[in-house]
C-alpha cells in the first residue's frame, strides 16, 4: 500500500511542479527574450563590458525566476547581488583599499563614493533592463496586454531596422517567437481558471498539451525564416512622408554631405547635409552636420587611416577619376597584390591585417582598407561579387557597389623613416620616375597665380622636398580653423582652392586636402587626393586609461575600433622616387597614424593619465594586482553563501518573520490573518470566490475543484470558525497546526 502511494505521490508532485512552471514562471522568460531583443538596438553604443554585465544579470534573472517560486524579496536580492558582482567582474572596477579610519565619516563616505562611481554606468543599465524585464512579466497578465507588448516591441524593432542602420529582423523574429509562447500560456491560464475539468485531463497529458503548441509556432517562425526575400512593395514610412511634403529624399555623399538628385550640395545651399562616405567628388565645398551612425568596426593589429580611393585629376571644383585606368581582377585567397611602382625591398614595411565587419545595410564601391592592400584572406555576403585592383591608386574596387557582412585584409604598410625621406627627391633629377607622374601634377588653368606664391612663401627656407610638403602641411593646419560649416557666402572665386585660401579661410577636410595636394603640384611635387575613414574610436581603451593608472596603451593601436560616418574623410598623399607613397595630415586638429622605425622614439599618448595622489603612488604594483580579484571572489562568495543559506532556512525565516509581522497578536487573530492570506493566495491562483458567498460556501466549492485537498480544506475551515466564531481562545498548537495545514495547500497547488 505504501510502495504503491509514493510512486503516485511522487508523480503528483512532479505534476505540480510542471504545472507551477508553465502556467506561473514561463511567462518570465519570454520577457527576457523580449528585453534581450530590445537591448540588441544599442549595440554600437553600449560597449563591450556593457552588456557582458547585463547578459550576466539578465542571465541569472531568468535562472531564478525559473527555479523558485514565491520568495520574491530572494529573487530580487540575488539578481541585484548578480548585478554588482558583474559589474564589479566586467567593468573596468579598480580597488582603492580602505578607509585610513572607519571613525571618520569623510574617509567612509569617500571609500564608497570612489568605489561606488566607478560601477557607473554599467550596474544602472544592468538594474535598468532588469526592472524593464520584471514590469513586462508583471503587466502582461492577460492576452490584450501581452499583445499590446509584443506589438510595441515588434513596432520598436522594425522602426530602428528602418532608420538606423541595424538588421535586426532576426530579433523582429525572435520577439514573435516569445509573444506566440507568451499567448499560449496565457490561453492555459484562462482554460483552467474557467474549465478547470477539462484542464485538468489535459494537465494529466502535458506532451500531448504543449506539442501541437510548439508545432504551430514553429511551422510558423521556420516559415518567415526560410522564405526567400521578396521585392520592396511599399516604400519606407519616411520616404512616403518626405515625397508627401514635396522634399527630395537625400542620399549619402562624401563628408562633404548627402547627395540631392545625385550631385552633391551646392556651396551655399541649405540642404539637410550629414556626413558620410560618398561616391561624387566633382563639386566639393557646402557645409554638412555630423552622423555620428556607426558604419563599420575595425579589428586590426595597427592603428591606421582606412583609404578607399584615390583621385588625380583636379578640376577647379573638385575631383574626377582618371581614364583607361589598368585593373586586374581579385578575389578572397590573393595573397600578392602586385604594386605600381613595385617596392624593390620590404625593409620597414609593417604588415597589418584587418578584418573589418560592416554594421551599415548600405552597399559599398570599395574595400577600405590600410594602404596600400597586399592580400585578400576572407569576403562575407555579397554573393560572389566582382573585384578589382588597381595597383598604381591602391584601390580594390567592386564592379558594382556591394552590400557585405565582413571582410579581412592584409596591408604592407611602410614606416615613415624621415631621415631617409629627406635624402630622396619626389621627382628623380633625370625626369625618368618609376611611375607616370604627370597626373600627380596636373594643373587647371583656373588656379591663380597667388595660390603658387603663397605655396613658395610657404615653404621658402625648406632645403628638401620632405620639408617642403610638412611646411605645407603644417601651415595650412595652424593656419586655417576647422568648421563643417564654412561660410561659403564669401566665395567669389571659381577655384575652390583659391576661395578656401584667401576668401573663405575655414573649412573642413576636404578644403585642407584639396589646398594641400594643388600647393604642392604648384611647386612640382607629384600629389594626389585619397578618400576613406579616419581610425575611428576605441572608447574601451579611453575608459580603462581614466580608470586604471598604471594603463599604458598600445604603441602599434592594436585592436577594435567602431566607424562612423563622422569618420569619413580625405588626406593627401605624395610621392617619392625610390620610396613610394607617403600619406600627409594637412587637416587641422587630425593626426594620421603612422608606423615609426623601431629605434624611433614613441610618440606622446593622446590618452589622459590618470593622476595619483602621493599615497597612491607609493603602493606598490603587486598589492593592486591581486586586491581587485581578491575582493570581487570573497565579494561574490558571500553573497552566494548568503543566498543559499537563505534558501536553505527559508521555512524558518518566513516563520521568523510571521512571527514578527504578526507580534503582540493572539493566537486567535495569528489564525484569522492566515486564513485571510490563504485566500488571498487561492485567488491569485485561480480559484474564485463570488461576493455573495460565505467562506463555508467558497471551500466547499474549491473541494470539488480539487478533491485531493479536501481533508486540507475541511480542517483550516474548522480551525478558523473555531478562532472566529468560537469564543474560546485557541491554543499555540493549534495555531501551528493551521498554519502547516495551509503550507500544505499552497504546495499542492
Amino acid at each position: 500500500m505504501n510502495q504503491a502511494a509514493q510512486p503516485a505521490s511522487a508523480r503528483r508532485k512532479e505534476a505540480v511542479l510542471w504545472r507551477k512552471l508553465l502556467l506561473e514562471r514561463l511567462h518570465r522568460l519570454f520577457s527576457l527574450i523580449l528585453v534581450l531583443q530590445l537591448i540588441h538596438c544599442f549595440g554600437d553604443y553600449w560597449w563591450t563590458e556593457t552588456y557582458r554585465v547585463v547578459y550576466a544579470t539578465l542571465a541569472v534573472y531568468g535562472i531564478t525566476e525559473l527555479l523558485i517560486s514565491r520568495a520574491l524579496a530572494l529573487r530580487l536580492i540575488l539578481q541585484v547581488a548578480a548585478a554588482l558582482v558583474a559589474a564589479a567582474v566586467y567593468a573596468p572596477v579598480r580597488w582603492l583599499g580602505w578607509p585610513l579610519s572607519w571613525r571618520s565619516w569623510d574617509e567612509v563616505r569617500h571609500f564608497f563614493a570612489a568605489h561606488g562611481e566607478q560601477f557607473h554606468p554599467f550596474a544602472e543599465l544592468a538594474l535598468g533592463a532588469l526592472l524593464v524585464a520584471h514590469a513586462l512579466a508583471a503587466w502582461g497578465t492577460n492576452r490584450a496586454r501581452t499583445i499590446a507588448i509584443v506589438l510595441v516591441t515588434v513596432f520598436t524593432l522594425a522602426a530602428i531596422d528602418s532608420y538606423f542602420p541595424y538588421e535586426l529582423w532576426p530579433n523582429i523574429a525572435w520577439a514573435v517567437l516569445a509573444g506566440l509562447g507568451w499567448l499560449v500560456v496565457i490561453h492555459l491560464r484562462q482554460l483552467r481558471d474557467r474549465h478547470y475539468d477539462s484542464w485538468e485531463a489535459l494537465a494529466e497529458r502535458p506532451l500531448e498539451l504543449m506539442l501541437p503548441a510548439v508545432v504551430v509556432i514553429g511551422v510558423l517562425i521556420l516559415a518567415g525564416v526560410l522564405m526567400p526575400r521578396a521585392p520592396v512593395l511599399l516604400e519606407d514610412p519616411y520616404t512616403i512622408w518626405m515625397e508627401a511634403q514635396n522634399k527630395e529624399v537625400p542620399s549619402l555623399a562624401g563628408e562633404g554631405g548627402y547627395l540631392i538628385n545625385g550631385s552633391p550640395l551646392s556651396p551655399g545651399s541649405s540642404g539637410s547635409a550629414k556626413s558620410g562616405y560618398g561616391r561624387n567628388d566633382t563639386q566639393i565645398g557646402g557645409g554638412f552636420q555630423f552622423d555620428y551612425s556607426p558604419v563599420m568596426q575595425v579589428t586590426t593589429t595597427q592603428k591606421a587611416y582606412w583609404r578607399g580611393e584615390t583621385k588625380a585629376v583636379y578640376t577647379g571644383k573638385g575631383w574626377s577619376d582618371r581614364k583607361g585606368m589598368e585593373t586586374v581582377p581579385a578575389s578572397a585567397g590573393d595573397k600578392n597584390l602586385p604594386l605600381d611602382p613595385p617596392r624593390e625591398k620590404k625593409e620597414g614595411v609593417r604588415e597589418v591585417v584587418q578584418t573589418v565587419t560592416m554594421i551599415r545595410k548600405d552597399r559599398v564601391p570599395v574595400l577600405f582598407a590600410a594602404g596600400p592592400p597586399s592580400g585578400i584572406e576572407e569576403i562575407k555576403g555579397g554573393n560572389n561579387p566582382k573585384l578589382f585592383w588597381n595597383s598604381e591608386e591602391w584601390e580594390l574596387r567592386f564592379q558594382r557597389p556591394t552590400q557585405l557582412e565582413s571582410y579581412t585584409v592584409v596591408s604592407e604598410v611602410q614606416e615613415l623613416d624621415e631621415n631617409r625621406l629627406r635624402s630622396l627627391s619626389a621627382v628623380p633629377k633625370d625626369g625618368r620616375a618609376s611611375v607616370d607622374l604627370s597626373p600627380y601634377l596636373q594643373l587647371p588653368t583656373s588656379v591663380p597665380k597667388r595660390v603658387r606664391d603663397l605655396a613658395e612663401q610657404v615653404t621658402e627656407g625648406a632645403t628638401d622636398d620632405y620639408d617642403k610638403l610638412k611646411k605645407l602641411e603644417s601651415y595650412l593646419s595652424t593656419t586655417y580653423p576647422y568648421t563643417n560649416t564654412p561660410d561659403t557666402g564669401k566665395q567669389k572665386s571659381s577655384d575652390v582652392v583659391d576661395a578656401f585660401l584667401f576668401e573663405i579661410q575655414e573649412g573642413y577636410c576636404d578644403y585642407y586636402s584639396t589646398a594641400f595636394v594643388v600647393m604642392a603640384r604648384t611647386l612640382g611635387l607629384p600629389t594626389r587626393w585619397v578618400k576613406g575613414y579616419t581610425s575611428g574610436s576605441n572608447p574601451a581603451d579611453e575608459e580603462r586609461a581614466r580608470y586604471g593608472g598604471g594603463y599604458t596603451p598600445d604603441p602599434d593601436g592594436a585592436g577594435t575600433y567602431t566607424v562612423r560616418n563622422a569618420d569619413a574623410h580625405s588626406w593627401a598623399e605624395a610621392y617619392f622616387e625610390g620610396y613610394g607613397w607617403v600619406p600627409f595630415e594637412p587637416t587641422a586638429g587630425f593626426s594620421i597614424p603612422l608606423p615609426l622605425p623601431k629605434d624611433a622614439p614613441l610618440p606622446t599618448s593622446d590618452v589622459t593619465e590618470t593622476i595619483q595622489t602621493p599615497d597612491e603612488e607609493t603602493v606598490e604594483p603587486a598589492s593592486a594586482d591581486w586586491s581587485k580579484p581578491v575582493a570581487i571572489a570573497a565579494g561574490a562568495l558571500l553573497v552566494v553563501l548568503a543566498a543559499a543559506w537563505a534558501v536553505w532556512k527559508r521555512r524558518s525565516l518566513l516563520a521568523s518573520w510571521k512571527r514578527l509581522r504578526h507580534r503582540g497578536a493572539t493566537p486567535n487573530q495569528r489564525i484569522v490573518r492566515e486564513m485571510e492570506s490563504l485566500v488571498s493566495f487561492m485567488q491569485r491562483r485561480g480559484f474564485k470566490r463570488n461576493p455573495h458567498e460565505t467562506l463555508r460556501e467558497t471551500f466547499a466549492g474549491w473541494s470539488g475543484r480539487f478533491g485531493s485537498l479536501r481533508a486540507e480544506f475541511e480542517g483550516v475551515l474548522q480551525q478558523f470558525e473555531s478562532a472566529r466564531y468560537g469564543g474560546e481562545r485557541v491554543d499555540e498548537e493549534a495555531c501551528a497546526r493551521f498554519a502547516e495545514t495551509a503550507e500544505r495547500i499552497r504546495k499542492a497547488l
